[in-house]
């Protein structure tokens, strides 16, 4: 019970999870979700509609009875004793009355109804079915005790079971077995376009795990229910015993067997009656007398009949005796003849056994049993011949000397020639001499009968043995017992070595006394002469001839039926296997041309002809049409072969038959005529067979090679290594379908952290810590909104929001904070052209139908043709310059914010973040430092835009704030730089950046000020020493590194600018500006024209971009070779147009030099330089005075390296051609390219 809910459960689950995908998705489409994605969720939905619609025929079913379509209905009206009788014996029995009760020609009663899914919860109306060829064999005594059996199963709570278990087994035949429509559709959309086909091959692939799985798990269940059904046939026989005593079913399974043969033998017989234009009345007439006839054929008194049960030893005596070996009970549903004779005599229950015929119990019995034999033919019934023409008949054929006890059975079920090559073989050389008459008498002797039945018996020995050795039979009891010794498993190859002695020694004595036969009665013939040799020659030579064609046409197609099996046995059928199959049709197909083509060379003589019927041989066989087989034709050609080889073998069999009796007629007649005084001559023609034709020995079969490779018994479950692969492959397949179907329709949402320092997002239920500039996939559980949280690394709350999804499947992309641009874009492949179209935002919540999200494109895609993939690239790990820019002013706003307030303290662009948003929105500034403080206030950028923000008076007040958190805390260094940088006395300050310095060597920012101070003194090895350290932070490399950059090349070190490049994007910005790299296209370009002297280009390519160009112009102008018009465009530009603090200097200089009002580019040079202004316009004012290179030298001390570089600008703008080359190499190795005019 427990195997068999389990697997109703899980049945019905899988099929309720297909359903609920296939619905929750279609629904969810229907309502709008899925966005570009939709055709792709549609396929799913549809597939996973296939599955469940797979899976739910099935259940949809209506087994109707299984019982003979030509059985007769019984109704009470018509047969009153009857079913009185049936009533009566199912009260007796406490079973429900038949709901119909059936007359059918077969040797069975059984219980049969219609079955459907409702079954399982409400019980079939049962009915019962009659055979007549049962009944027509037994006593009433013995009828009554099968219908008790059969209401024994009527009354049986067990039958519940049964029918459960039966409902699951309709279900698995369907799911396994059954092949319809949808496999049809299943294999045309695996054999179209391959977009098209990879659909068909994946359902496929599940169809064939489910069925795997349902035929596996279903097989542990059938063992269970026929194990039950064991129990229940015992149980039914008792309750068969307490009705109508222990002896009476007994008796009917011993007739049981003498009943099932001969009306198997009374339908060969109507056949061939039938062909003969004979059709039989009565078939149960033809039984009982086949019976009767049987019992003297095979010598067996006891043949469908019941020996005397001794009345004192009624309890202990045995009917059936036990075998060595029965079937396996693993599949077996009815136990052994013998156990249910010992169940039922366990406890013996003794009672009379009513004699009379069972068809008394019928009204119009003989009636009854001609409308029954009727129902057997198709088509419209023929009129039939009186019942005494076919028993004349019967009678005739068993008349035939092969069947006479005379032969001691020496011809019953064996073949007299299969063991000779030749006629010849069949034949002793030299034949017999001597006294013929004694040597005839000494054939077929009781003796010669006692061997052949104990080679019969040693033959079914050996057979039972080599069973139980192979595992096809169990031993009763679990123990082999032979010859009174019981053995073992190890010992049964040494036995049935012993026992191949025995055969062959048997073998050889049986078909000795065959060849004894023939020669005997040659010689005999020979010694009469008058045509007795050749006579008997001719029907030798044609049974030896049918025989061998038998046995070979046999073979060719026993080979067609094992391939046959073998290349299903998988399931499917691959083009080597076809080919094999192919080739095992047309050896059948050859050996049964074969027949035919011979035809014409066997001929008959008048007896042979007599007895087939026909005068001649072809006569006896249809015009041969069966062609070759071939991959085309090879279904319909499998349906045609099974016709023709019934009717060969039909029409070799009765030749065979008729060339034997011939041969045992002729061989008679020699003997008498021996004996006779006057011989008298034959007066037929002999027969004759084909000069050659096919011989196949015993042992001589075709070969065969069937044996599966792993891979097919891999698919077919054979044995039990490949039955648990196939079952952990397609447990895999189906958990895998299961998981990714799960994971289809739900909410996926793709999150990307552009803050520079770790965040955790919580998304409902779902948690994930997110690196900086790093995503991650969410797979959520469909909602109407989605609860979203961001936390910092140190749990304060950086958002928390609902984001709506709409309540059903779909990809949602989540910016953290909206710190990150994103970037929409199409990558091509193939044919397809370059899509330029681009979207920038920074969105922090949006649906998305990109194949790509935060994450690279692949490098390429299978298929044909253009192809197209939408990207959404993340774009955050940058300096705010190459972000900012390219959204609106409020964008801009909400970006610099995220990054100003989030952004780690050691991350590298705050500083450029919090100067950029100062600018923006200064009034946002204050805010933003005061939180950040507050979370970790040793966060020095915070502190130094603290300080450079304020103003004058709030300068005073941070300071003093700064000062004294330093003196609280004299061990932290960050707020000892902090009260530092508050100094007023530039001396003072550098000098405690130094101390500061050789107490706290590895703090980052005391190396930076540290080093800025060695620069400015000019002690340049210890700053570039002091750079190169502190540069190994993040949150100062992009501002040290182009100073370190500066430095090296004014030093004539000739750093590797490309690797520097490397971790700064300032100076990577700054080295592409002078390459053109990246820049063409673009305003920027003119920088590139600019470092090589193309200064009108250089103005002229800036023209999209007017703050650029101005800002060119300035330099431009300022550079050497400027023309006049240059000049003046550069003296019409506004007072503030193009001035920062690098082009200021220059256009401070250049008016100078022209004579232009200076004040306004004076001024915005002092405000811009800060510290270094001072000195700068001390210098500048020398080389205006004309002093000496030393002395103006003089005025840049304490400079810093920008600012001298910048001074240096200046003196090469106001001197032209009269200033110091030094001062003009260190314009150029202390600037770059957009922060200096070209010199040159």
């Amino acid at each position: 019970m427990l195997g068999l809910g389990g697997f109703i459960a899980v049945y019905l689950g899988l099929l309720g999870w297909f359903g609920w995908t296939a619905y929750r998705l279609a629904s969810g489409l229907l309502q709008g979700s899925g966005g570009e994605q939709a055709v792709w969720l549609w396929l799913v939905a549809a597939g996973a509609a296939f599955l469940a619609v797979f899976m739910a025929k099935a259940l949809v079913f209506n087994k109707r009875a299984e019982r003979d379509t030509r059985a007769l209905e019984l109704r009470p009206a018509e047969q009153p004793e009857l079913f009185a009788f049936l009533h009566r014996l199912a009260d007796e029995a406490g079973a429900p009355r038949p709901h119909k009760v059936y007359l059918s020609a077969q040797v069975n009663a059984g219980v049969f109804y219609d079955l459907s899914l409702l079954n399982l919860l409400l019980p079939s109306r049962k009915n019962l079915d009659i055979g007549l060829g049962l009944v027509n064999v037994l006593n009433l005594g013995e009828l009554k005790a099968v219908l008790a059996h059969e209401f024994g199963h009527f009354a049986q709570r067990t039958m519940a079971v049964g029918r459960w278990v039966y409902i699951a087994q309709q279900i698995a035949a369907h799911i396994v077995g059954k092949r319809d429509a949808l496999d049809k559709l299943l294999a045309t959309l695996s054999r179209i376009d391959l977009r098209v086909a990879w659909i068909g091959w994946g359902l496929s692939l599940i169809v064939w795990s489910i069925r795997s799985l349902v035929e596996i798990a279903f097989r542990g269940v059938v063992l269970a229910q026929r194990a039950l059904s064991r129990e229940m046939e015992y149980q039914a026989d008792l309750v068969a015993a307490s009705l109508t005593g222990s002896d009476a079913l007994v008796h009917a399974l011993h007739k049981l067997q003498a009943a099932d043969d001969g009306w198997q033998r009374a339908l060969r017989f109507a056949g061939r009656e039938f062909a003969q234009d004979r059709p039989v009345k009565d078939l149960f007439a033809i039984q009982s007398r086949i019976i009767e006839h049987m019992r003297v054929v095979l010598n067996d008194p006891g043949h469908g009949v019941v020996p005397a049960v001794p009345e004192e030893t009624a309890h202990a005596y045995r009917l059936f005796q036990n075998d060595i070996a029965q079937p396996s009970q693993m599949w077996a549903t009815h136990p052994p003849s013998a156990a249910r004779e010992e169940n039922l005599k366990r406890h013996y229950i003794a009672c009379p056994i009513d004699a009379r015929p069972a068809m008394d119990v019928l009204r119009n019995a003989p009636a009854l049993r001609e409308q029954v034999s009727l129902g057997l033919f198709t088509g419209q019934a023929p009129s039939c011949v009186d019942i005494e023409v076919s028993l004349a008949a019967l009678e005739r054929e068993f008349a035939a000397l092969s069947l006479s006890r005379r032969y001691q059975g020496l011809y019953l079920g064996r073949s007299c020639t299969r063991a000779a090559r030749t006629v010849a073989e069949l034949y002793a050389d030299p034949l017999p001499h001597g006294d013929l008459l004694q040597a005839l008498e000494g054939l077929y002797l009781a003796e010669d009968g006692q061997a052949i039945e104990q080679l019969r018996e040693r033959e079914r020995q050996r057979a039972s043995l080599q069973a139980l050795m192979d595992g096809g039979l169990r031993a009763n009891g679990g123990v082999v017992t032979w010859k009174g010794t019981s053995l073992t498993r190890a010992q049964l190859p040494a036995v049935i070595a012993e026992l191949d002695g025995e055969l062959q020694v048997l073998r050889a004595r049986v078909s000795g006394h065959d060849r004894r036969c023939r020669s005997v009665h040659l010689a005999a013939a020979n010694t009469l002469g008058g045509g007795w040799p050749e006579l008997l020659r001719g029907y030798l030579a044609v049974l030896h001839y049918t025989d061998h064609t038998i046995a070979d046409l046999d073979d060719a197609h026993l080979l067609y039926l094992q391939t046959f099996h073998s290349v299903i046995a998988d399931g499917r059928v691959s083009a080597k296997e076809l080919r094999q199959l192919v080739a095992a049709c047309n050896e059948l197909q050859r050996a049964l041309r074969r027949v035919y083509e011979q035809a014409g060379r066997l001929r008959l003589n008048a007896p042979l002809a007599a007895a087939l019927g026909k005068e001649q041989w072809q006569q006896c066989l249809p015009e041969f049409r069966l062609a070759e087989a071939d991959d085309s034709n090879i279904n319909p050609w499998m349906d045609a072969a099974k016709g023709w080889v019934q009717v060969t073998l039909g029409a070799l069999g009765e030749l065979r038959d008729a060339s034997l009796e011939q041969l045992l007629r002729a061989e008679d007649a020699v003997a008498a005529q021996l004996r006779h005084a006057a011989p008298v001559p034959t007066g037929e023609t002999p027969a004759a067979a084909p000069a050659d034709y096919p011989v196949r020995l015993p042992g001589e079969e075709r070969q065969r090679n069937l044996r599966q490779n792993l891979w097919q018994r891999f698919l077919a479950a054979d044995g039990l290594f490949p039955s648990a692969a196939r079952v952990v492959v397609a447990a895999s397949i189906v958990a895998g379908v299961l998981w990714a179907g799960g994971a289809v329709g739900l909410a996926e949402v793709v999150a990307y952290n552009g803050l520079q320092q770790t965040v955790t997002v919580t998304i409902d239920d779902q948690i994930a810590s997110l690196p900086p500039n790093a995503r991650h996939v969410f797979q959520l559980t469909e909602r109407a909104t989605h609860h979203v949280t961001a936390r910092s690394a140190a749990g304060g709350v950086i958002e928390t929001f609902d984001a709506p999804s709409g309540g059903h499947g779909g990809q949602f992309a989540y910016n953290v904070a909206g710190a990150a641009l994103l970037l929409h874009w199409r990558a091509s492949y193939g044919a397809a052209a370059e899509d330029s179209t681009r979207h920038l935002d920074n969105a922090r919540w949006e649906r998305t139908t990109a194949q790509a999200v935060f994450d690279e494109p692949p490098q390429q895609v299978s298929g044909k043709g253009s192809q197209y993939r939408d990207v959404v690239t993340a774009v955050s790990d940058r300096p705010p310059h190459q972000l900012l820019g390219e959204l609106t002013p409020a964008q801009d706003l909400a970006l610099m914010q995220a990054h100003a307030r989030w952004d780690g303290a050691q991350s590298a662009y705050l500083e450029q973040w919090l100067d950029r948003l100062q600018r923006a929105a200064p009034q946002a500034v204050p805010a933003i430092l005061a939180e950040r403080l507050q979370r970790d206030p040793l966060d020095v950028v915070a502190l130094r835009v603290q300080q450079d923000t304020a103003t004058p008076e709030q300068r005073t007040q941070v300071c003093k704030q700064h000062t004294s958190m330093a003196l609280a805390s004299p061990d932290a260094p960050a707020l000892q730089y902090a009260a530092i940088r508050c100094g007023s006395d530039p001396a003072a300050r550098d000098q405690a950046f130094i101390d500061a310095h050789a107490r706290w060597s590895n703090d980052p920012w005391l190396q930076r000020a540290a080093a800025a101070v060695y620069a400015e003194q000019g002690r340049l090895p210890e700053a570039q020493a002091l750079y190169e350290q502190a540069a190994r932070v993040p949150a100062l490399a992009d501002d040290i590194v182009p100073q370190l950059a500066r430095l090296q090349r004014y030093r004539g070190l000739a750093p590797d600018l490309a690797a520097m490049a490397q971790r700064s994007p300032s100076l990577a910005s700054m080295l592409a500006l002078a390459s053109g790299q990246g820049t063409q296209d673009t305003p920027y370009q003119g920088y590139h024209a600019l470092a090589a002297g193309r200064l009108d280009a250089a103005v002229a390519g800036a023209a999209a971009d007017p703050d650029v160009q101005a800002r060119l112009v300035r330099l431009a102008a300022a550079s050497e070779g400027a023309t006049a018009a240059l000049l003046q465009q550069a003296r019409a530009l506004g007072d503030e147009a193009g001035l920062d603090p690098f082009t200021a200097p220059l256009a401070w200089a250049l008016a100078a030099r022209q004579g232009w009002p200076v004040q306004a580019a004076r001024d915005t040079t002092l405000r811009e330089l800060g510290d270094d202004a001072s000195a700068i316009s001390r210098f500048f004012t020398a080389v205006q005075a004309g002093n000496s290179q030393q002395d103006a030298e003089a005025a840049l001390k304490g400079v810093s390296l920008t600012g001298r570089g910048v001074a240096y600008a200046m003196a090469a703008v106001l001197l032209g051609q009269r200033c110091p080359q030094a001062w003009r190499d260190g314009a150029r190795n202390l600037l770059f390219v957009n922060e200096r005019p070209y010199l040159g």
